[in-house]
């Protein structure tokens, strides 16, 4: 190690100097957490924790491979002895490290809450991580163009034969069945928590779609049928977020809550558009009309279908349109409401 700089001549008396060889065993430091003095009430504290934690996780993807991604996770554990002066922080983090890092798993977060109740004494145990997940988007309707080399016959034969099942042939051009793609990027949430023995698991995926006001549509288009004027309805970038409880030995893929809300709201915001995919959108969005009541109710009648075939446990919606019409968000929120569930 470089020599640090020598402050004795300031403070006579005192070594400034780092020895890196030396290394006390634990019971010759001093532990504040045996202090016996107790500063404030004498209460128990439902929630102490770190967080946010920067960690790199590997999590597996719904079609067999796996996603490298950065988390930022917080854990949590109840301090139920009043007279308790507070819990090990530090073991947080290596808890965490040791099992969820770089192989990110169900088995492993709940060895985080099962080690909680166990090492630190809490009743009740909480862990949280955020990240953003990739997956692909196909554009509405961009193929893609083949290229000379992509062909087994010429040109000319496909142009000729646009019947053919493989091909799609558009003005002199060749294109593939498969449409453009790019990534789209879903900020998520994943979150176990165990309380008097018992475990649950969380999944809460951000879903970004845009939102056409039916009443601003209906007023824009009387204004152009009735008096000849130029009128646009408003529409807004909105977000659902979709929470489900799962069981962790089953667990939810996110590609399956995306699809689900592709299904249920396509109007999806875009990655890939050229001209033709924004007409696609404008038709898209004029096509499903939407109060932030609508989104929410349409999501609930995909995710009933799940809870009432065991998919998942319990769920919850909260729909937000970023109003371009006002200072203001539209806000929906929209629980199944199951007993001891989410509230």
């Amino acid at each position: 190690m470089k020599k640090s700089i020598d402050h004795s001549r300031k403070i006579p008396g005192l070594d400034f100097t780092y020895d890196d060889e030396f290394y006390p065993n634990d019971n010759e430091l001093a532990d504040p957490q045996k202090d016996p003095i107790l500063v404030g009430a004498r209460v128990p504290i439902q929630k102490v924790g770190i967080g946010p934690v920067d960690l790199p996780v590997v999590l597996a993807r719904r079609d067999g491979g796996s996603q490298i991604l950065h988390a930022k996770a917080s854990l949590y554990g109840s301090l139920d002895n009043p007279d308790a002066k507070g819990l090990n922080l530090s073991r947080f983090y290596l808890l965490m490290h040791e099992k969820i890092a770089d192989r990110l798993s169900m088995k492993g977060l709940k060895d985080i809450l099962r080690e909680m109740t166990l090492s630190q004494n809490c009743e009740h145990a909480y862990c949280k991580l955020r990240f953003s997940y990739p997956w692909f988007q196909e554009a509405l309707r961009t193929h893609e163009e083949l290229s000379e080399d992509d062909l087994p016959f010429e040109r000319d034969w496909y142009i000729e034969n646009e019947d053919c099942e493989v091909f799609k042939v558009v003005k002199d051009k060749v294109l593939s069945h498969d449409k453009k793609r790019g990534h789209i990027f879903y900020d998520c949430e994943l979150e176990g928590q165990v309380h008097n023995g018992e475990y649950k698991f969380y999944l809460t995926v951000d879903y970004y779609y845009s939102s056409t006001c039916p009443c601003s549509f209906e007023l824009s288009q009387d204004a152009t049928e009735r008096r000849g004027k130029a009128a646009n309805a408003h529409s807004q970038r909105s977000i659902a977020k979709i929470k489900v409880q799962f069981n962790p030995d089953n667990p939810v893929w996110i590609e399956d809550v995306v699809e689900l809300a592709r299904e249920y709201v396509p109007t999806e915001v875009q990655v890939v558009v050229k001209r033709r995919d924004e007409q696609a959108f404008a038709e898209l969005n004029g096509a499903n009309l939407i109060f932030t009541e609508d989104a929410a109710r349409l999501l609930y009648e995909g995710l009933d279908q799940w809870y009432a075939t065991g998919v998942i446990q319990d769920f919850c919606i909260v729909t937000q349109h970023f109003e371009s019409l006002h200072p203001w968000d539209a806000i929906a929120v929209l629980y199944k409401e199951v007993d001891g569930g989410l509230t």
